[in-house]
C-alpha cells in the first residue's frame, strides 16, 4: 500500500490551487473523499483532458487516497454536461465510488461549495473540510498519486486569442513563453492571465517557469475588459480610490456570494462601506474580519457590482493586513445556507456572455509539446510552506526524476529534476538545468 511518505517523497501537492502538501492532506481520517473535477473557470480543459486520457491511473489514485484516509465512499463532482465523459468514467466506479453531475455555475469548484452541492454539508466559517467528514482534492493531484513516480510535470490549457487552444503536460520549469509559443497567439499586442478570467493573475513576466500548480495560460488583446480590470484589481490604491467615490451600497456583491449564501458572515458590501469612511488605505481593522471568509472567486467583482467595482479586492486586502497582523475573526456573523441558495447561483453562460469570453474556442484537447524541452528553471518553493533546500550545486549531471531538493522536516513536498541535463545555476529561488549537447549524444 502507498504511504503518505512516499506522497511526500515524490513531491505531490494540490495541483489546483496553492500547492498544499498532499501528504498532510491525507493524513488525516474521514469517511467521504470528494474529487473536485468541476473544473469551473472558463476556458480551462485540463482536468477533463487527463480524465479522458489518463483514467484507469487516476482511478488508481483515487482508490490509493480512499485507503490512506479510511474512506468508505467517494465522489466525483463533475459538470453534469460532460455527459460523454460521465459515460467514460462510469464503468471503473464501483458501489463505493459514485459521481456526481454538477450544474454548470461559477464557482462551482470552490472547495466549500462543492462539499454542500454533492453531500448537503455545510463546512462553517474558518473551519476545514475535515470537520464535516470530508477530505478533497483535484483531479491532477489525483493522477499524481496514481502514477507513483516523482512529479516532473504539470497539465495546463493554453486557450484565448491563440490559433491553437490546447491542453499540455510540460516539464516542470519551462516558461510560459515557450509553451505560448506553441498556442500562436493571434493578437501582436496581447496579455496573459495564468490561471483562469476569474481567479487568474495578470502575467508580468513570461519568462517564469511552470510549476506544479499552474493550470492555465490565457492570452488576450491587451484592450480586452478582463485584461482591463486585472490591471486594476492589482492596484491597492486605485481599488480603494474607485470603491471609496462609487459604491451605492445596493449589497449585490454580498446577496451572491457564493460563500456568504453558504453562511458565512463575509460581508463584501461591507467591505466596500468601511472604504468610504476610510482614508483609502487597507489596515488591520478588527470590525473586518468577516473578510477573512472570502473565497477570492472575484464573482462579486466581475460578475455582481453593477457599477463595475472592485468588492473582492477589498477583501482580499483587508485579508492581507488581518492575516499579516495575525488577527482572527472571534465569531458573529455566522448564518445558516440561504433558502435562495440554488437560485443565486451564477450561470456559466453568463459569466461566458459578460467577461466576452464567447468569442474564443472554449476546448482543450490533450496535444503532445511539439519541441524537446532543453532548459527549465525548477523553482524551490512550489508549495505552502518553506522553500526547499538544494541538493546540487553548478556542474552537477542530474537525470529526470532526481531529486534535487528537500524540504527536510519543514511543511513542504520534495523538488526533483523534470529533465536530464547539466545544473548550470543554483540560487535561493530555484535550479536551473540544461540539456547540452554533449549529453544528449
Amino acid at each position: 500500500m502507498i504511504t503518505t511518505d512516499q506522497i511526500k517523497e515524490w513531491g505531490i501537492v494540490g495541483a489546483g490551487g496553492a500547492g498544499f502538501p498532499t501528504h498532510v492532506k491525507l493524513s488525516a481520517k474521514a469517511g467521504t473523499f470528494i474529487v473536485n473535477a468541476a473544473e469551473c473557470e472558463p476556458l480551462l480543459h485540463k482536468d477533463k483532458e487527463i480524465l479522458l486520457h489518463h483514467s484507469k491511473l487516476f482511478f488508481t489514485g483515487l482508490r490509493t487516497c480512499m485507503q490512506l484516509i479510511g474512506a468508505q465512499h467517494a465522489i466525483i463532482g463533475i459538470k453534469g454536461k460532460y455527459q460523454e465523459l460521465i459515460d467514460l468514467l462510469q464503468p471503473y466506479c464501483t458501489k463505493d465510488i459514485t459521481i456526481f453531475p454538477l450544474r454548470n455555475f461559477y464557482p462551482a469548484g470552490d472547495e466549500i461549495s462543492l462539499i454542500y452541492e454533492t453531500t448537503g454539508r455545510a463546512v462553517a466559517a474558518g473551519q476545514l473540510p475535515i470537520t464535516q467528514d470530508v477530505v478533497v482534492q483535484n483531479v491532477e493531484t489525483i493522477y499524481n498519486i496514481g502514477r507513483q513516480q516523482p512529479v516532473t510535470t504539470s497539465f495546463l490549457t493554453v486557450g484565448g486569442a491563440v490559433a491553437k487552444t490546447m491542453s499540455v503536460e510540460v516539464p516542470i520549469g519551462v516558461s510560459y513563453r515557450q509553451v505560448l509559443s506553441w498556442a500562436e497567439p493571434l493578437v501582436e499586442n496581447y496579455a496573459v492571465i495564468a490561471g483562469g478570467p476569474m481567479m487568474g493573475k495578470l502575467c508580468t513576466d513570461l519568462d517564469q517557469p511552470v510549476v506544479k500548480s499552474s493550470g492555465g495560460l490565457l492570452v488576450f488583446p491587451k484592450d480586452h475588459q478582463l485584461i482591463q480590470r486585472h490591471q486594476i484589481m492589482g492596484d491597492e490604491k486605485a481599488v480603494a480610490k474607485i470603491g471609496r467615490a462609487a459604491c451605492d451600497q445596493c449589497s449585490i456583491c454580498t446577496e451572491l456570494c457564493p460563500r456568504s449564501l453558504l453562511g458565512h458572515p463575509v460581508k463584501p458590501h461591507l467591505a466596500m462601506r468601511n472604504l468610504i469612511f476610510s482614508d483609502g488605505v487597507f489596515k488591520a481593522d478588527q470590525s473586518m474580519t468577516h473578510t477573512l471568509s472570502c473565497c477570492e472567486c472575484n464573482l462579486c467583482t466581475l460578475m455582481a457590482c453593477p457599477e463595475g467595482l472592485y468588492p473582492s479586492q477589498s477583501c482580499i486586502y483587508n485579508k492581507r493586513q488581518l492575516s499579516q497582523a495575525k488577527i482572527t475573526h472571534q465569531g458573529g456573523g455566522e448564518q445558516g445556507v440561504h433558502p435562495l441558495i440554488s437560485y443565486r447561483r451564477m450561470p456559466m453562460e453568463k459569466v461566458m456572455s459578460r467577461l466576452d469570453l464567447n468569442r474564443f474556442v472554449n476546448k482543450g484537447p490533450l496535444m503532445d509539446i511539439p519541441e524537446e524541452i532543453t532548459k527549465v528553471r525548477v523553482p524551490l518553493q512550489q508549495h505552502i510552506g518553506a522553500p526547499c533546500q538544494p541538493l546540487v550545486k553548478q556542474g552537477d549531471r542530474v537525470e529526470a526524476g532526481q531529486k534535487i531538493a528537500t524540504c527536510s522536516t519543514n511543511l513542504g513536498a520534495e523538488i526533483h529534476a523534470s529533465i536530464a541535463g547539466e545544473v548550470v545555476m543554483v540560487d535561493q529561488v530555484a535550479v536551473t538545468i540544461e540539456k547540452k549537447a554533449e549529453l544528449a549524444q
